[in-house]
């Protein structure tokens, strides 16, 4: 009697303290007090923060868009430019082989076909004009330079809404020329060892861009022929569009396969080659430079079959590069 007084006893007090358990057995989570209610607020978007520039660099340059539109602008009062050309010393009108040499300091320089300085674009530019019915008529020269290890050549040029590109022609390009040696490396002849070597560019059928190397290796009668590529493909010039080529050249070591040409057209890269010999003993480095724009070719089959004019500006040498970064 007196154990179940005490059972109704404890059973009655822990039920008045909220004690016991439920009727299946499981044990109730505790209840905690509710913390204050925090408002929430909208994350922001998350944007790169915009760091200032560390002294001493340069903001990168902006690719162009579009190879054929988009003319990279260049200083042309840059301390890296050895020389430029421009023709707005020169009035409009007919341009002579007297005014070439000067303006270019040519050791030699000759206009065959028809060239007039006009204006062009807000500037003075030097118009080539091959006459109908002809090749190899239009400008043609070779300049000496000083000797460089390493050299950047590069110019603007326009064709014309009726150029004909016909099977193609000759444009300007750097070399190494051989002192003691009286075989040029041009006009489809052998290039012994240590006769120099030339890296012209050629427009061929249709307006196809190439690469045209007389070196130590060449495997062709004439010049090697290298296709300029662009995303892809074979690269060809368009008729009134201006581009501007940049040749860069490093000779290579004596007896080493290791010089660089590279081209860029309006700052995409179009041709690159590091396996060259310029120099089997490196008797010279890179000290000529040739000029030129003719069809040809040694036969009436590169003849243009109308009047067809391109035009030239902002002809330059420096020690960096212009258009494009290194």
């Amino acid at each position: 009697m007196k154990k179940l007084t005490l059972c109704i006893f404890t059973s009655l007090f822990l039920t008045a303290c909220g004690g016991g358990s439920s009727s299946d057995n499981t044990q109730s989570d505790p209840v905690t007090p509710e913390e204050p209610t925090v408002p929430v607020i909208p994350e922001e978007p998350v944007t790169d923060p915009i760091l200032p520039e560390e002294p001493g660099t340069e903001p990168a340059p902006i690719v162009p868009g579009n190879i054929h539109d988009d003319v990279p602008s260049v200083d042309y009062s840059s301390k890296n430019i050895i020389n430029s050309i421009d023709f707005n010393h020169r009035q409009n009108g007919g341009y002579t082989a007297d005014m070439f040499n000067t303006d270019f300091n040519n050791e030699w320089g000759k206009v065959t076909g028809k060239a007039n300085i006009v204006d062009r674009n807000g500037s003075k530019q030097l118009a080539v004009t091959h006459p109908k019915g002809h090749y190899k008529k239009g400008i043609t020269a070779g300049k000496d330079l000083n000797e460089f290890e390493e050299l950047y050549f590069s110019y603007q040029i326009t064709f014309g809404k009726d150029y004909d590109f016909s099977m193609g022609g000759k444009m300007p390009g750097l070399a190494g020329l051989n002192p003691n040696s009286s075989n040029k490396p041009d006009g489809c002849s052998a290039v012994g060892k240590d006769d120099g070597f030339s890296l012209r560019s050629m427009f061929r059928e249709d307006g196809r861009a190439i690469g045209y190397f007389y070196h130590q290796d060449k495997t062709k009668t004439c010049g090697d022929e290298i296709d300029y590529q662009h995303e892809g493909k074979n690269f060809s010039f368009k008729r009134e569009k201006t581009y501007l080529i940049e040749q860069y050249v490093k000779m290579n070591d004596a007896n080493q396969a290791n010089g660089i040409v590279t081209i860029y057209v309006n700052g995409y890269k179009v041709l690159e080659r590091k396996n060259m010999t310029f120099g089997e003993n490196r008797k010279y480095a890179i000290n000529y430079q040739y000029f030129q724009l003719w069809h040809g070719g040694n036969s009436d089959d590169w003849a243009v079959d109308r009047d067809s004019t391109a035009y030239f500006d902002n002809v330059v040498l420096s020690t960096a590069p212009l258009s494009y970064t290194k």
